[in-house]
């Protein structure tokens, strides 16, 4: 028994239509990887302006990124809203900030989503006294939001990462 038998006689006749379906049967996979790949690609970009919204005191970019509903865990375990995750990128008195910045930063997406785990590294001076932390992180970013993503979790690790 030929293989050709397990085709439709239209697609024996037209080898050309045996193709064209193989190729719309594969084309919506790619498209999904390609979108997955966008939407990657975003978050990432702004994962480091989420970073650089405490480097730089950028409460309106942080406003813009954070989802009014945002729940924090801060490192030491306690839980903070939006207001408190920006009272944290707002400039204070005393304070200097020397950097902080993500390195290490793994994007997943999936169908609106997409998690970050990365590591954050800051470094500040707060009335005379420097300290730097690095520490293990991971975020839940979904669709929405002026920037087309918002973050709607951001989990902070509370041992220093080596």
């Amino acid at each position: 028994m030929s293989v050709d038998n397990h085709f439709p006689t239209a697609m024996r006749q037209h080898p050309g239509l045996l193709t064209m379906a193989m190729l719309c049967a594969v084309l919506p996979c790619a498209t999904v990887v390609q979108a997955q790949s966008a939407a990657a690609d975003s978050v990432a970009r702004l994962d480091s302006a989420w970073a650089r919204s405490y480097a730089v005191h950028d409460t309106v970019r942080a406003q813009a990124i954070f989802a009014s509903d945002l729940i924090v865990v801060g490192g030491n375990g306690s839980l903070k809203n939006r207001d408190g995750e920006l009272r944290d990128v707002r400039p204070q008195p005393g304070l200097r900030m020397h950097y902080f910045r993500t390195t290490e930063v793994t994007v997943r997406c999936y169908t609106g989503a997409c998690a970050v785990v990365g590591v954050a590294e800051w470094e500040f001076e707060f009335n005379g006294r420097v300290d730097a932390t690095r520490r293990r992180y991971s975020a839940t970013w979904v669709r929405g939001g002026p920037l087309g993503w918002q973050m709607v979790t951001l989990h902070i690790s509370p041992a220093l990462v080596q």
